[in-house]
């Protein structure tokens, strides 16, 4: 099956933002923490249950499994001890399972806490670490103009992407629910059960590439890699928490003005593309009559 990935991917910008990256050759990658989006995880996010709650899930669930119409499947140590007390009849009611069962599982829950408690650490470094930047597929996409272009004031930078590039391996953004979380109640609640080995170190990436569904026309793609974390790195402010890392002048495919870019801006970014990117091709945008939508003309050929 053919990959989906573009073969370009574009950069909405402020004009003086654009100004910047043209002039440094530089893109910005940012940590999680600098996006200023409540719903983005980040370092200081927070699981959304405690041991507590994780015990009373365990037993909750045993419990059930006791007192259920049907033998319950599976050949770990709690459901092989649940089909030898359902064979004993050992308890009498939900209740008596419960305290018998808060004892028998409390150790389990609390070796269960000491691996949570490791993977919230592995959660903090990896995403102290984490830098990413952001872009959309196309370039007359108007929400990206709007939202990411200043009012259609700024310009779109459009890239190549792919191997030898700058940008070797974007993902794509999944717009749906639920939200995600570091790990939640279910998973780990499997793992006490004996249903599963889930690690939730392996799925942090993907938590970094699903946005709410209202948020699609945005179309947004995300490229992402670690820094090395250097000695004391960690104590620097999470505003810090940036690098601007340089691409190549040929990985730059095409510059689009907005609709509105202001002449002056587009004068100082023409000629900041001339001296740094050689024939690099630009285009103005424009609305289509009639329609929501924009279109490009081709500026003087160099």
């Amino acid at each position: 099956m053919a990959s989906q990935t573009p073969d370009t991917l574009v950069k909405f910008c402020n004009a003086e933002t654009g100004k910047q990256i043209l002039a440094s050759r530089r893109l910005r990658w940012s940590s999680p923490a600098l996006f200023s989006d409540p719903f983005e995880l980040d370092h200081r996010s927070q699981l959304g249950f405690d041991g507590k709650r994780l015990l009373q899930a365990a037993v909750r669930a045993a419990s059930a499994m006791i007192f259920a119409p049907d033998e319950p499947s599976g050949n770990t140590p709690l459901i092989n001890a649940v089909r030898r007390w359902r064979a004993e009849e050992r308890f009498s009611s939900p209740e008596e399972a419960y305290d018998v069962l808060g004892e028998l599982l409390g150790q389990v829950a609390d070796g269960r806490q000491e691996v949570i408690d490791g993977m919230m650490e592995d959660w903090r470094r990896f995403t102290r670490t984490l830098r990413i930047c952001c872009f959309t597929a196309r370039p007359d996409n108007p929400v990206a103009w709007q939202h990411f272009a200043a009012q259609h004031q700024g310009i779109a930078l459009r890239f190549h992407c792919g191997e030898g590039t700058a940008l070797e391996k974007p993902r794509r953004v999944n717009y749906r629910a639920p939200r995600p979380e570091i790990s939640n109640l279910r998973d780990e609640l499997s793992v006490i059960l004996g249903a599963s080995s889930y690690r939730a170190q392996d799925h942090f990436l993907e938590k970094f590439i699903a946005k709410p569904a209202y948020r699609a026309p945005e179309s947004e793609w995300r490229c992402l890699q670690h820094i090395k974390e250097e000695a004391g790195s960690y104590n620097r402010l999470d505003s810090q928490w940036y690098d601007d890392i340089r691409f190549d002048a040929s990985d730059l495919h095409s510059i689009y003005f907005g609709a509105l870019t202001p002449i002056e801006a587009k004068r100082e970014l023409e000629q900041l593309a001339r001296e740094n990117f050689g024939p690099v091709k630009l285009f103005q945008a424009k609305t289509t009559p009639g329609k929501y939508e924009i279109e490009f003309e081709r500026l003087g050929k160099r």
